[in-house]
């Protein structure tokens, strides 16, 4: 039962991840504090846990059991991904990603993770992997690939955490709490789940309420795995709701940090689309009556549109006529959104700042997203 009171979501901001920082903190004292850096290094440049290692092997079997709940519901929010993946990555560059960095307290983790703030794509690409590796069918029973994503991630903030409590050059504020946080996890979790379903409606895209729940439950049990505590963890679409309005009354604010990471998103998202200004233009367009509120491109001072603006809205529109046609003609396939299709086809093939990890995407979503091998310029 989600529990949203002042009371509770203070003391949450105060509390990280209790087992996996203890283990850090061990491992840290028994091998030095420069293990850190190599750690979090390796990480970074792997795609899953190096599981022969007795360091991963003793932090997996540290971990709580999770068994899914409901994995027939968990299954439904995953198809509706599988379903419609390009429009969510593109949802994700150009609405997720800005919620977070509108959170003045939660942002201050990110824009101190160097490794984030310095290359402006990175945290997109990371987190579109992630994404995709814990919305594949099945993926978030113990030992897929989503499983092991949700162990992997859950280390490196562990380690980010100790980093940025540990730098006496840049002191951490005890205001902003412990970083990466339970409530700014639920926060970030929201801008995957709930904000992503206003982001497709947005779009045209008609999902149906149970659709909408099965997603929230899919979400939540990522955030189970990631050690997010269970009352802030919502299993509606109107409990989800509610949260992320919570939230954003507590958190949304303009910062220095906010604005900075946003106008490098937005730059960097602007390569990935074949029309200049099309970026900011679709980020207003999610931005309006989100469910985060109306401040959020306020708070990141996200530029005016350019004429791009008529061209994002006429898309909306073609693309809810084309729907509501197609339910008439018996055994039509939904239309796939080019524009979606084209970011996705983009960030896939993007060279990622170590040019090592190449994004891993499972046969059948390429064959059902359209997408190519080869560069669509």
């Amino acid at each position: 039962m989600l529990d949203t009171s002042t009371e509770t979501l203070d003391r949450l901001r105060g509390v990280g991840d209790p087992v996996v920082d203890d283990l850090v903190a061990e491992h840290l004292t028994s091998h030095g504090p420069e293990s850190l850096e190599h750690l979090l290094r390796d990480l970074f440049r792997m795609q899953r846990l190096p599981a022969g290692e007795p360091w991963v092997l003793r932090y997996l079997a540290a971990l709580p059991r999770n068994n899914l709940v409901e994995p027939e519901v968990i299954a439904r929010g995953q198809r509706l991904f599988g379903l419609y993946g390009p429009e969510v990555l593109m949802i994700l560059g150009s609405y997720s990603l800005h919620l977070a960095y509108a959170a003045g307290h939660g942002v201050q983790a990110v824009y101190r993770s160097r490794r984030l703030k310095d290359d402006p794509i990175r945290r997109l690409c990371d987190t579109a992997q992630m994404v995709i590796n814990v919305m594949q069918p099945g993926g978030l029973a113990e030992g897929r690939i989503g499983w092991l994503a949700t162990r992997k991630v859950r280390l490196i903030h562990a380690l980010i955490r100790h980093r940025l409590l540990s730098d006496t050059s840049n002191p951490w504020l005890e205001e902003w709490g412990v970083p990466i946080n339970q409530e700014d996890q639920a926060g970030t979790l929201l801008t995957f789940s709930i904000a992503t379903l206003d982001g497709l409606r947005k779009m045209g895209v008609k999902v149906s309420s149970a659709d909408a729940a099965a997603y929230i439950q899919a979400w939540s049990a990522v955030g189970r795995l990631l050690g997010v505590e269970a009352s802030l963890l919502p299993s509606s679409e109107e409990g989800a709701m509610f949260l992320a309005r919570r939230i954003s009354q507590r958190h949304v604010r303009s910062t220095p940090e906010g604005r900075h990471l946003a106008e490098q998103l937005l730059s960097s998202v602007q390569t990935l689309y074949p029309v200049p200004g099309y970026a900011v233009s679709l980020t207003h367009f999610f931005l309006q009556d989100a469910v985060f509120g109306d401040g959020v491109a306020a708070a990141l001072d996200i530029p005016k549109p350019n004429w791009t603006k008529w061209l994002v809205a006429a898309r909306a529109r073609q693309k809810r006529v084309a729907l509501r046609a197609s339910r008439w003609v018996p055994g039509a396939r939904r239309r796939r959104s080019w524009i979606a299709r084209h970011f996705a086809q983009r960030l896939i093939l993007f060279l990622r700042p170590d040019a090592q990890t190449p994004f891993e995407v499972p046969p059948a979503f390429k064959r059902c997203w359209g997408l190519e091998e080869h560069s669509l310029t």
